[in-house]
């Protein structure tokens, strides 16, 4: 969810707030009763802000791609001059660990619409198609005559949302075929 849609929530709560407050000023409320509204008010902030974003079903465009993932979906739009839509890559993803177990649950992430990538994440989606499940990683090179500089975390490729410093990198999609999972060492019978 953008920035500003959720500041716009947060903002709805501060003029109820305000509004709480006048009216408790003039009321012959108890104090602690007039106490407890405003703190009870003052955590739904907090409460909006940090779980509005969970409630809506939009792919995280400031999230990051998980370098590798299991591939549920994809849908992609091409751009449409007429319109000025600059298009988009949707992927509906679930991460991997080392041992190509599945993380957490799956997130609809947001790409910038490029033509290479576009037709590398048509091919995925046609293997899905087919019946193959499939896995993606994600190789982040810096763009030539750039060194990549901070932390890693800097959200997504080319993200400036995210977290850390901004470094511009240029990234590809590599799909294949699922690999099995690592399953431990049952050891000697």
């Amino acid at each position: 969810m953008p920035l500003p849609t959720i500041l716009a929530i947060v903002a709805g709560y501060v003029v109820m707030a305000v509004l709480l407050l006048s009216l408790n000023l003039t009321s012959r409320w108890r104090w602690w009763i007039k106490g407890g509204a405003i703190v009870v008010t003052g955590l739904f902030f907090f409460a909006t802000f940090f779980s509005i974003a969970s409630l809506l079903g939009w792919p995280a465009g400031q999230s990051k791609l998980p370098t590798s993932f299991a591939l549920i979906s994809t849908h992609v739009v091409e751009p449409d001059p007429f319109t000025g839509d600059d298009g988009a890559i949707y992927l509906w993803v679930e991460e991997l660990d080392d041992d190509n177990f599945v993380v957490g649950q799956p997130r609809a992430i947001r790409l910038e619409y490029t033509e290479p990538q576009a037709e590398n994440v048509e091919n995925a989606q046609d293997l899905l198609d087919q019946g193959e499940q499939v896995a993606g990683d994600v190789n982040e090179n810096p763009q030539e005559g750039e060194e990549a500089e901070g932390d890693g975390d800097a959200g997504a490729p080319g993200d400036r949302a995210g977290g850390g410093t901004y470094y511009p990198v240029e990234f590809t999609l590599q799909f294949n075929n699922m690999p099995a999972v690592v399953l431990p060492d049952k050891g000697a019978l």
